[in-house]
């Protein structure tokens, strides 16, 4: 008896990893750079990032760029597509990863980056969205590189890396 219960959960187990397998996503990045919102856009706590805040609204973007010149307002970030989900699926469970150039932000405390878990809903086993960053502060207005990289059961999805720096006056 024990045998048969044994060989009934394994082949659970193995066809929840097929089907896993097979519904493993593809992630596309379709444009890059930095944004202007269009409307105002909404502040919102987020003790998660960097800054202790996130803005939400709706932006077009500037220009399509990985060279991000810093300036106090500036929004950057990416556009992106997932497919090759299950339809009868609602959300995508991801996690964010955001490494950025070391930050000494003005209660004295060092940050280099966050991260958090970000359930995306789906409409037809696929999703559009964007993710970015927006400069507030004056402590975010360091040179470097950001890596953006959104995590899918532990494996790289997407990735995305800006470069940014001080224009020249």
């Amino acid at each position: 008896m024990k045998n048969i219960c044994f060989r009934v959960v394994g082949f659970v187990f193995l066809s929840t990893i097929m089907m896993t397998v097979q519904a493993a996503p593809q992630a596309k990045i379709t444009e890059r750079g930095y944004y202007k919102f269009i409307d105002e856009a909404e502040r919102l706590t987020s003790p998660l990032i960097s800054s202790g805040y996130a803005k939400r609204g709706e932006a077009e973007l500037v220009k399509d760029t990985q060279r991000i010149p810093l300036e106090k307002g500036r929004l950057f970030g990416f556009h992106f597509h997932i497919s090759g989900i299950d339809k009868n699926i609602g959300i995508i469970p991801l996690e964010l990863v955001v490494v950025h150039p070391e930050m000494k932000k003005s209660d004295g405390s060092i940050s280099t980056g966050y991260r958090y878990n970000v359930d995306l809903k789906l409409t037809n086993g696929m999703v559009e969205d964007k993710i970015g960053y927006h400069i507030s502060e004056d402590y975010e207005m360091v040179e470097g590189d950001w890596q953006f990289e959104f995590l899918f059961m532990n494996k790289t999805l997407l990735k995305q890396t800006f470069t940014t720096y001080l224009p020249e006056k």
